[in-house]
């Protein structure tokens, strides 16, 4: 733990001209963590010099991007059990400051909003259809078709505050209120889009998510693929892990990210791929 005097002798060396100092005092101040965040941005308040303000962003950002991969790379050790964390953690790594605790409880809410309306009559497919009028009929969820390639539609409070995504963060939504009421619905990754499976017994079909919740048939998925102009493969078809949800999100972002012509937010997500990557000895 540093002291105030070394902590206030280091800030005003933050914007020394020797790379050695300078790397030096960028270790120390980063080595307070998550805990020092808070001292940094009371030092950021008082701070006069905007050149040793601009370091002292740089540092907040450096080491909240860097709590938030450990956690992403833990989550992804851990299995990826809860999809929702995996999408909380990459929206705090876009926005580090964000209140989590708002969106988790708005999904909760979407839950027990749907849990009110169906009953145990209601067969499965029933309650997919209350779910459908529920997120996009009373919520008003919808795809975003005017802005496709913009990054944030992929992002959790981008599609809770503005009520429109891409398939990837509608599909993701409907699947996470859907397994926490255990509706049999599970998700499925194409080029470029994410689609839903539905499967109980030998009752099985798909859902479209950005497209309002539409049902439709595994010959629908292959008239889909055929259009695309790509080969056809079984894993099209099959439901992919909640890690594997999360890496390609994080694969969209940085086409989204390409497309609009911000470099240096697609490299740090492809940096932050290449943290969380798992190696097998």
């Amino acid at each position: 733990m540093l002291d105030d005097k070394e902590f206030k002798a280091l800030i005003r060396l933050l914007d020394d001209d020797d790379p050695e100092i300078s790397e030096h005092v960028w270790s120390k101040l980063s080595s307070l963590g998550v805990a020092g965040i808070r001292r940094l941005e009371a030092e950021w308040e008082v701070q006069e010099d905007p050149v040793i303000q601009g370091k002292i962003e740089d540092l907040i950002d450096s080491i909240s991007t860097r709590a938030v991969t450990q956690d992403l790379l833990s989550w992804r050790k851990g299995g990826g059990k809860d999809l929702l964390e995996g999408w909380l953690l990459l929206t705090k790594f876009h926005f580090p400051e964000i209140d989590l605790n708002i969106y988790r409880n708005e999904v909760n809410r979407l839950v027990n909003k749907t849990w009110l309306e169906v009953n145990n009559s209601m067969d499965s497919v029933s309650r997919l259809r209350v779910l459908n009028h529920i997120l996009f009929v009373m919520e008003a969820y919808t795809g975003n078709r005017f802005s496709t390639r913009y990054p944030q539609n992929s992002l959790l409070n981008y599609l809770v505050d503005q009520k429109q995504g891409n398939a990837f963060s509608t599909g993701m939504l409907y699947m996470i209120v859907a397994q926490k009421l255990q509706f049999p619905v599970y998700g499925v990754i194409l080029p470029g889009y994410f689609v839903l499976f539905f499967k109980e017994g030998e009752k099985e079909f798909y859902v479209d998510a950005y497209n309002g919740g539409a049902f439709f048939t595994k010959t629908d998925l292959k008239r889909f693929i055929s259009k695309l102009g790509i080969e056809d493969r079984p894993a099209f078809y099959k439901p992919t892990s909640n890690i594997y949800i999360i890496l390609e999100v994080i694969k969209v972002l940085i086409s989204d990210y390409e497309a609009m012509e911000q470099p240096e937010k697609a490299a740090s997500l492809k940096k932050l791929l290449k943290d969380i990557e798992i190696t097998f000895e």
